[in-house]
């Protein structure tokens, strides 16, 4: 158990309804100093006791930090209004904290919907960087034709002679059965 400094308080609480938020810290930052993200409504003790209960970390002294952020038009009322600031919270703790450093490979928590994206801003950068070289707008037949595309109109095509529809899923029977009773 770590040593305590100070009186704690005696509720127990297992499921907390509030998110603490580590940050990575700035690069002229002491290792005894760790950076959280709080709820507006924490405070000073809240993250001490936090700290102290939750990870067993005894914490020297807190010091809190409200960051306003910049007013938004509202898009229903076009309204001008300010978001919640954010407010940080910097930790001194009794021993010193490394954070980890960030993994050269990330390629195991990509998604393939992030994967998707990266690929189409590849393209839209890869375009706007023809554009700026040619200085004109390619158009679409002078890009070649795109393979769905092509596909696309082979499959309408044929559809179009009379073929049938051909579909290599598996449909569910409630699906394929007919309604009994009209």
């Amino acid at each position: 158990m770590a040593l305590k400094y100070f009186r704690t308080g005696t509720k127990q609480v297992f499921l907390p309804d509030r998110t603490v938020t580590l940050l990575r810290p700035r690069e002229s930052q002491p290792p005894n100093f760790a950076n959280f993200q709080v709820p507006l409504t924490f405070n000073k003790l809240d993250l001490r006791d936090y700290l102290l209960h939750a990870y067993n970390v005894p914490v020297l002294g807190v010091r809190s930090q409200l960051t306003q952020r910049r007013p938004e038009r509202s898009k229903l009322h076009h309204r001008i209004t300010r978001p919640p600031p954010i407010k940080t919270m910097v930790a001194e703790l009794h021993q010193p904290f490394v954070f980890p450093p960030e993994p050269e490979d990330k390629s195991q928590w990509i998604t393939p919907q992030q994967e998707k994206q990266q690929a189409a801003l590849d393209h839209r950068e890869k375009s706007a960087k023809r554009l700026r070289k040619s200085g004109s707008v390619q158009l679409r037949d002078e890009g070649g034709a795109d393979t769905g595309r092509v596909a696309l109109k082979k499959e309408a095509q044929r559809l179009l002679k009379g073929a049938k529809w051909e579909d290599d899923r598996e449909l569910d029977p409630k699906f394929t059965e007919k309604k009994r009773g009209r």
